[in-house]
């Protein structure tokens, strides 16, 4: 079995400047390392993220290709998601899914960045009966 530390996405995106200035601004990231083709987040709570450019020559083919907006839910967990509405709404942030309460334990909205990339940010809440046994090991 292979033993894991952390993780972290990296997207491969065409604007490094626009996400630096969202991430830092609206989520509060740090900055762990920059140049000119790749930027590496962490916020205080040691939520990470990478961002890339496409078609960098050091990289395998595979990590050319730009994030194409489909297929990825970046998830984030915030302890009050009505206040973290708020601020979103506040910040004129991309509301893409209205806040909301899911009988699975979430309480969560959506936003879309200005690379495409959708995050969840999400609120643990006590989920309904029906899905009480879907939690915890099996």
């Amino acid at each position: 079995m292979i033993k894991l530390n952390s993780s972290f996405p990296v997207f491969i995106i065409e604007n490094l400047l626009t996400a630096k200035a969202y991430y830092l601004e609206n989520f509060s990231f740090n900055i762990v390392f920059e140049n000119e083709w790749y930027l590496h987040l962490v916020s205080e709570s040691g939520i990470q993220i990478g961002f890339m450019l496409p078609n960098q020559s050091s990289q395998p083919k595979m990590f050319h290709p730009p994030y194409s907006g489909s297929g990825v839910i970046f998830s984030v967990e915030v302890d009050d998601a009505d206040v973290a509405y708020i601020k979103a709404k506040e910040n004129n942030l991309d509301v893409v899914l209205e806040i909301r309460s899911e009988d699975w334990g979430q309480r969560h909205f959506s936003v879309k960045d200005p690379n495409g990339i959708y995050l969840d940010i999400v609120q643990a809440i006590e989920p309904t009966d029906e899905y009480q046994d879907d939690y915890g090991a099996k």
